[in-house]
């Protein structure tokens, strides 16, 4: 009987040696992907901030009234951010326009309301600002905005003529 040396089983591999590396390799592929979207969801959102958020929630059955009265009004309005400029010293602050233009229920401008804005860096703290808007045309107001960064910023303008009060709410994009 015929015995083959032991270097020549040796130097034979079994049939599907590779198998078990494959696994090893789409775990270790998984766990590199889940490892770079962990990364990066930590490092470019700096968190949201709500002040006082179980008193809002409490609160929400009073903003759907409100909505509903808003709603009742006919008012109907158009925001737009024009004349976006970068300031020169530091490059990221931007200053631009926001003009608001207002329809009454049967299509006239609404004159005669006291306009505010506020504006507010959704993930940052400490960069919002609420400014008046003056009348410069038939139902048309405007007023000029400090944008701190560029991103996303929300804009609330609220409208009020005696009891009536419109709140339009805009998520902008400044560049």
């Amino acid at each position: 009987m015929s015995r083959t040396p032991p270097q020549a089983e040796n130097a034979h591999r079994q049939r599907g040696w590779w198998i078990p590396y494959t696994f090893v390799a789409g775990f270790a592929v998984v766990l590199a992907a889940n490892g770079a979207m962990l990364y990066f969801a930590l490092s470019s959102f700096s968190g949201l901030s709500t002040k006082q958020a179980y008193v809002e929630g409490l609160a929400y059955n009073d903003r759907v009234a409100e909505e509903e009265a808003q709603a009742a009004l006919g008012w109907t309005w158009d925001l737009d951010l024009a004349a976006v400029e970068a300031l020169e010293p530091d490059g990221l602050s931007r200053v631009a326009t926001l003009r608001a233009d207002g329809r009454g229920a049967e299509g006239g401008p609404l004159d005669g309301l006291s306009l505010t804005a506020t504006v507010r860096r959704p993930t940052e703290q400490g960069l919002d600002q609420t400014l008046p808007l003056r009348a410069v045309g038939p139902g048309l107001y405007e007023t000029r905005l400090t944008f701190a960064k560029p991103g996303q910023w929300d804009v609330v303008v609220s409208a009020r003529r005696g009891e009536d009060v419109f709140r339009l709410r805009r998520r902008l994009l400044v560049e």
